[in-house]
């Protein structure tokens, strides 16, 4: 297994430290893994639930196809939070 900091496929890039806004939770991608058979996880968790989730590549991306484009780049300030809009 290797950690890697961006992911792209398809056109469609997602880098640690992302978050994607679905209609009901904002996605905060944590960590991105290849395994050494290739398989490419995620492990990423919300604001609402802290608990840190493992999926595929395929599957999270197949998941939150219709939300991919709200992906954005957490930004740390250290005056702010995170970066995020509710820290902000």
């Amino acid at each position: 297994m290797r950690l890697i900091e961006r992911y792209e496929k398809d056109g469609t890039v997602i880098e640690v430290d992302s978050l994607l806004t679905t209609s009901d939770a904002v996605i905060d991608i944590k960590q991105i893994m290849v395994m050494n058979s290739g398989e490419v996880l995620f492990c990423f968790d919300t604001v609402q639930d802290r608990n840190i989730m493992t999926e595929s590549a395929d599957v999270f991306i197949a998941k939150y196809k219709d939300y991919i484009g709200t992906l954005e780049k957490k930004a740390a300030h250290a005056d702010t939070g995170c970066g995020c809009k509710s820290c902000m």
